[in-house]
């Protein structure tokens, strides 16, 4: 075999390996983009502890629309959108909207750290380790989820909630009004 040969032998048993690999990691359950549910799918459930020590879950809220908002104390975007998320809670808890926050970081301490200083509107919940957000199939954070009186996800938001000049885009009010008009 020429020295040629074996260049062309060792490229192609590289090209066949390097696509062997690339099917199996695009079968890993995490790498599949329709991980996680869907509109209409039922809300996984969740029990997560909540800064207090007690622990809170999801389907306590059976009857009520949920906006659950995966974020993270380290998370720029997250933390920009946490405004809007009070003005959410302002505008639409008084007609039963619950919102949930769902701290991804590892650090609880942190997480408690940042509550206290920034004293969100709404309930905020610890997810060390994401389970949540893998349950949910999030690809980053943030990420807020629409959950109907069913528990049925009825919307998903990749990335900060759209909005416009610090109000809601009419694609989010619309589908927390909807879900309030069904919640009657």
């Amino acid at each position: 075999m020429t020295r040629r040969d074996s260049i062309v032998t060792r490229l192609a048993l590289l090209l066949v390996s390097g696509m062997a690999l690339a099917v199996v990691v695009a079968s890993m359950p995490g790498c599949k983009p329709s991980s996680g549910p869907r509109a209409g799918d039922l809300a996984p459930d969740f029990v997560l502890p909540k800064l207090d020590g007690s622990v809170q879950k999801l389907s306590n809220y059976r009857g009520k629309p949920v906006l659950v908002n995966l974020w993270a104390t380290w998370c720029p975007p997250c933390i920009a959108e946490m405004p809007l998320l009070d003005a959410i809670v302002r505008d639409y808890a008084p007609r039963g909207l619950v919102v949930l926050g769902v701290a991804g970081d590892d650090d609880a301490s942190r997480v408690r750290e940042f509550v206290a200083q920034k004293a969100p509107a709404f309930e905020v919940l610890l997810d060390p380790g994401g389970t949540v957000g893998t349950q949910y199939g999030i690809t980053g954070y943030p990420e807020t989820f629409l959950v109907d009186r069913d528990g049925k996800l009825t919307a998903k938001f990749i990335g900060p909630l759209p909005s416009d000049a610090g109000s809601l885009a009419p694609a989010v009010t619309q589908s927390i009004e909807t879900a309030l008009a069904n919640a009657d």
